[in-house]
C-alpha cells in the first residue's frame, strides 16, 4: 500500500485543472458560439475547481473504499462522484456568465461525456507514477516471498536453524491467531483464556495485546486511518517474526478495516493466520465500557472512535465466529480448540498429545 504527501494532491489538482478547463472553454466556446464566453467560463471555474477537486483528493485519500493497488472501481467512482461536483459547478458558472441557464445546462451535459472519459485516464495516469510517494507498505507472504529490499546495502541473512526445526522442537506448529471485534467485544479475555489454556498445555505462545503496544513499540501513532494502519503493519511484522520463532501469536485488536486484516493476513502468510470476530452488539459493548471508552467518545472527547465516530467492517468469511451475547468465554475457547486442533498438528512428527481430551 502506497502513503502519498498532499503535494501530490496539489499536483494532480493542477493537472487536471488544466485538461479540465480546456475541455471546458472548448465546449462553453462550441455552444455559446464565442469565445470570449468560452473563455470567461473556463478562467471562472479554475479558482472553484482547484479548491473543490483538491477536497475531493482528500476525502477519497481517507476513504478505505476499495482502496487496494490495483483497483479501477475505485478510479470509476471518484469519477463519478467529482464529475457530479464539477458538472453542477459548470452548469452554474455557465448560467451566471452566459446569463443563460439554457447554455449552462448545454455545457454541463456534454461535458459529463467528455469529461468522464478525461478523468478517468487522468485517474490511471496518476495511479502509475509515484509523485508524492512517502512510504510504500509492502503485502508479502512470509513462505512464497522474497524480500524486495529498495536499499542495496541491505541483504536478507538466512541462518541455519529454520521456523521448522523450532516447531519440530515445539512438537506443534507455530501461527497467528487474531482476534477482531468491537472495543469491549471481549477480544481480550477469550484470547487471554485461550492462551492459559495452551501455556497449560505446555505450547509455546505470545499474546500480542493493542493497548499494550501503544505503550512501547506504538506509542507514536494516533487513531488516524493512517496511523491505525501503519499500526496493525507494525503489528503484522512482529507477529511474524514470532511465528517464525516458533510461537502460536495471540493478538487482540480492533483493526476495524478488512483491507488492514489482509495487510496483515498477507504479511504473515495466509497458512499461518487464523482470523477470529468477536461479535458482540455495540449495545452490549458500550453496556460493559469497562474503560469508559464509549462515554468518553459520545461526549466527543474521543475522536475516531469505532463503533461511534469510525467505522468497523466485519469479516464476511472468519475462521470462527464468536457470538459472546450467545456463549461463554469457556465455550468459545473449546470451539477455537477444535480448529487449533488440526491447525497446531506438527507434520513431522504427527503427533500433539496435549490435544488428546
Amino acid at each position: 500500500m502506497k502513503h502519498f504527501s498532499r503535494k501530490r494532491h496539489v499536483a494532480k489538482s493542477l493537472t487536471w485543472r488544466i485538461v479540465g478547463t480546456l475541455d471546458t472553454i472548448f465546449l462553453a466556446w462550441l455552444i455559446s458560439g464565442d469565445i470570449k464566453i468560452g473563455a470567461a467560463i473556463g478562467g471562472a471555474e479554475v479558482i472553484t475547481k482547484l479548491l473543490l477537486y483538491y477536497l475531493h483528493e482528500r476525502v477519497w485519500y481517507r476513504t478505505n473504499v476499495f482502496k487496494s493497488s490495483s483497483s479501477h472501481v475505485r478510479h470509476v467512482l471518484k469519477t463519478i462522484t467529482w464529475r457530479f461536483i464539477g458538472t453542477m459547478d459548470t452548469m452554474f458558472m455557465g448560467w451566471l456568465i452566459s446569463g443563460n441557464p439554457i447554455v449552462g445546462l448545454k455545457i454541463g451535459g456534454l461535458e459529463l461525456v467528455t469529461k468522464m472519459g478525461l478523468y478517468y485516464l487522468h485517474e490511471r495516469i496518476w495511479h502509475r507514477n509515484d509523485f508524492g510517494l512517502l512510504n510504500v507498505v509492502a503485502e508479502m507472504d512470509q513462505e512464497t516471498s522474497e524480500l524486495e529490499l529498495s536499499n542495496s546495502n541491505v541483504f536478507n541473512q538466512n541462518f541455519s536453524v529454520h521456523r521448522s526445526d523450532r516447531n519440530l522442537k515445539n512438537r506443534h506448529n507455530s501461527l497467528m491467531i487474531l482476534f477482531t471485534g468491537l472495543s469491549g467485544s471481549g477480544k481480550s479475555t477469550i484470547a487471554n483464556k485461550l492462551e492459559l489454556k495452551l501455556h497449560d498445555m505446555e505450547l509455546q505462545t505470545y499474546s500480542l495485546d493493542g493497548d499494550n503496544l501503544r505503550l512501547g513499540l506504538n506509542k507514536d501513532l494516533g487513531f488516524s486511518p493512517e496511523e491505525r494502519n501503519e499500526n496493525l503493519r507494525r503489528i503484522a511484522e512482529v507477529s511474524k517474526l514470532m511465528v517464525d520463532a516458533g510461537i502460536i501469536t495471540i493478538a487482540a485488536f480492533v483493526s476495524p478495516m478488512k483491507e488492514d486484516r489482509e495487510l496483515i493476513k498477507n504479511i504473515v502468510g495466509a497458512k499461518n493466520f487464523i482470523e477470529i470476530y468477536v461479535n458482540t452488539s455495540l449495545e452490549e459493548c458500550e453496556r460493559r465500557d469497562v474503560k469508559g471508552l464509549y462515554a468518553k467518545a459520545r461526549n466527543g472527547e474521543i475522536s475516531n472512535f469505532t463503533g461511534i465516530s469510525a467505522h468497523y467492517e466485519a469479516p464476511e468469511n472468519p475462521d470462527i465466529e464468536i457470538r459472546t451475547e450467545e456463549t461463554t468465554v469457556d465455550n468459545a475457547v473449546e470451539i477455537i480448540l477444535e480448529l487449533l486442533n488440526k491447525k497446531l498438528v506438527n507434520e513431522d512428527e504427527k503427533i500433539l498429545s496435549q490435544f488428546s481430551r
